[in-house]
């Protein structure tokens, strides 16, 4: 660096920590009102592949199938969910089963994912950490905030009324 010039790296990590706490403390809010009549997700899409090996893989659960002719794979995993939550866990699954009807970025898409994966391991836990699930729908609403205002290359009048219905929904599904 030219001059002795050095950048001071702990200083920001310490600025980035302390911004992160006061958004934590102090969320971005964007008032958006949305118009729900004639909105539906559409159900999850069973895919059917007859070409191949097919490997399904949740978490550390995975199952292949491999030249076996008819295969029937199941996962018997069942959490419960902790009482109040349920219509954000709802929510929540249905986005993540229709998330390609927003036509996210792949970098939104996959923190779509992370989020809600992390709202939903909370909310099965036997008391929920409010901090968590509101920094994750925090960051849920603000990836899906261009598309409901209409930005963005990709975004048609049907994934604009999803996310705002969805924003909505998120918003009003948290137990106080």
């Amino acid at each position: 660096m030219a001059s002795g010039f050095k950048i001071n790296k702990r200083g920001i990590q310490q600025i980035s920590r302390e911004i992160e706490r006061e958004f934590a403390k102090n969320p971005v809010r964007i008032p958006i009102e949305a118009d729900p009549s004639g909105f539906a997700l559409t159900p999850a899409v069973t895919v059917n592949n007859y070409h191949g090996p097919v490997v399904t893989v949740t978490g550390d659960h995975s199952q292949l199938a491999w030249n076996n002719g008819t295969v029937n794979q199941t996962q018997q995993r069942v959490e419960q969910i902790a009482p109040g939550y349920e219509d954000l866990a709802r929510t929540l699954t249905d986005l993540l089963a229709n998330l390609t009807v927003l036509k996210l970025g792949e970098d939104d898409d996959a923190g779509v994912r992370d989020n809600v994966e992390t709202v939903l391991s909370e909310v099965v836990k036997g008391t929920p950490d409010q901090g968590v699930i509101k920094r994750g729908l925090t960051m849920i609403k603000g990836l899906l905030a261009p598309i409901a205002a209409g930005i963005g290359a990709a975004v048609t009048a049907e994934s604009t009324e999803v996310a705002r219905h969805l924003i909505e929904t998120l918003g009003n599904n948290l137990p106080l």
